[in-house]
């Protein structure tokens, strides 16, 4: 079945959405300069009182290679622990799916899903140590101030040792409320994946049906790293 796998949008281009998940669940430290220690002491505890929310997401790909640019768009639900809905509305149809315990990812142009663990997930393309807090970032990154914008603060985070198939990540912090405004991540081969946040509410009482995976009509299952 692995030779029906012809995905749109490859794991390297969804690394932008496992990422942010990984800190908004804020299970996370950071090696900090004394520029950053702040700003990341106060992420960390509005994220520590952060039992679920939901935000709409605007998703950016710019692939070097084909000079070219990959758009998507949609609706990202999250709960603790290690649970997330991203619903897609451009591509339409299109989701991702953690349970706690396995990652589903659907493209329905191919009408198939793409099944992990999630402790596997995405293994040749980041450290395990960021995926939805297992393990811990401060092994792999070193975080600095970049810079201050009018309403964010600008975290650029760098790998530490291997790199796991990126060179930098960036992450937007407002300056009033402590929530991700976006991330970008770069990697090995220059392209940079960006997802902007917006119309965050936190508390929602997020059910937990929304994160019960259910193979969508006439799908096929392609397992991996089972």
């Amino acid at each position: 079945m692995l030779e029906k796998w012809k995905p749109k949008a490859t794991p390297k281009i969804v690394l932008g959405f496992v990422l942010a998940v990984a800190m908004a669940a804020n299970t996370y430290s950071f090696a900090a300069d004394s520029g950053a220690e702040q700003i990341v002491d106060s992420l960390q505890k509005n994220y520590d009182a952060t039992v679920d929310f939901i935000a709409d997401f605007r998703q950016e790909t710019q692939v070097r290679t084909l000079n070219r640019s990959l758009k998507a768009w949609g609706k990202l639900t999250f709960k603790r622990p290690g649970k997330m809905h991203w619903r897609y509305e451009e591509p339409k149809g299109q989701f991702v799916l953690a349970d706690g315990k396995n990652l589903y990812f659907y493209q329905p142009e191919q009408n198939q899903v793409i099944k992990s663990p999630l402790k596997n997930a995405f293994r040749s393309d980041i450290p395990l140590s960021f995926l939805l807090g297992i393990g811990n970032l401060k092994k792999d990154f070193n975080a600095t101030l970049k810079g201050t914008e009018e309403n964010h603060y600008v975290l650029r985070l760098e790998p530490r040792g291997e790199s796991g198939g990126f060179s930098e990540v960036l992450v937007g912090v407002s300056r009033s409320t402590s929530d991700i405004l976006w991330v970008s991540v770069r990697d090995a081969v220059n392209n940079i994946t960006t997802i902007r946040f917006s119309g965050m509410r936190k508390g929602v009482g997020a059910q937990e049906s929304l994160f019960h995976f259910q193979v969508p009509d006439g799908a096929d299952v392609v397992e991996l790293g089972q």
